[in-house]
């Protein structure tokens, strides 16, 4: 059962609207977030400990970019730029860390977070903190299934962009459920993208959309990287 902390949520999304501005549809009054990369991990059938993590904060940045009102910078942009700068910070990082980040990138908000999932339970604890004041907004801990991730990160969303008055992307009467393997494998995929190992992230982003066609974030990334010179299907 999702466990919704509903006055929590609304104090979270009223602390995080700058103005009445942000709720018009232009870009120019987008307001600018970077997720850091979640702790976290998945315990598989398997015995090892896929970095679920990567893929909460991948798929939130996919559900963000389809909406208006919230311009989040891309998951490899951000990684190019911390690692430009000799950074490679997730999950639990300090307020005044995050607002260094923050700053770097340009961003006014930072999400920061820890994913785990053990058995039949996905636990997500997120904090939000405003670049500028350096304050942590507020923090929010949600539970489901494994494979109710992308209703979470759809949840989330929708929570927020409900309080901004904004109309979601589509009227989803229901979100699928993304089989756990095909997490496991998309996860995979970003870790071996992060070595730099791209045959291998191409093979494991195509593996997770052979067991869930229509995962979106797989099917980004597959198509970044082999526009970008990857291997031929």
């Amino acid at each position: 059962m999702r466990q919704w902390p509903s006055l929590l949520v609304a104090v979270v999304i009223l602390a995080l609207v700058p103005g009445p501005a942000l709720g018009q549809d232009g870009p120019e009054d987008a307001a600018t977030v970077a997720i850091l990369d979640f702790e976290g991990f998945m315990m598989s059938d398997a015995g090892n400990s896929p970095h679920i993590g990567k893929a909460v904060s991948n798929m939130l940045v996919t559900e963000f970019s389809d909406r208006d009102g919230i311009r989040p910078i891309e998951r490899h942009q951000l990684q190019s730029i911390l690692t430009e700068q000799g950074l490679a910070l997730s999950g639990r990082v300090d307020e005044g860390t995050a607002t260094d980040i923050g700053n770097l990138v340009g961003a006014q908000y930072m999400i920061t977070g820890q994913a785990s999932s053990v058995g039949d339970e996905l636990r997500l604890d997120i904090r939000i903190v405003d670049v500028e004041t350096s304050q942590i907004l507020e923090t929010l801990r949600l539970t489901d299934g494994p494979e109710d991730l992308l209703g979470l990160v759809v949840d989330i969303a929708d929570e927020f962009y409900d309080r901004l008055q904004l109309t979601p992307p589509s009227q989803r009467t229901q979100v699928e459920e993304i089989p756990v393997q095909a997490t496991i494998e998309f996860s995979r995929a970003l870790d071996y993208e992060d070595q730099g190992d791209t045959e291998n992230a191409i093979a494991h982003y195509r593996e997770a959309l052979e067991i869930y066609p229509d995962h979106r974030d797989a099917q980004r990334a597959l198509e970044r990287l082999e526009g970008n010179g990857g291997l031929d299907r």
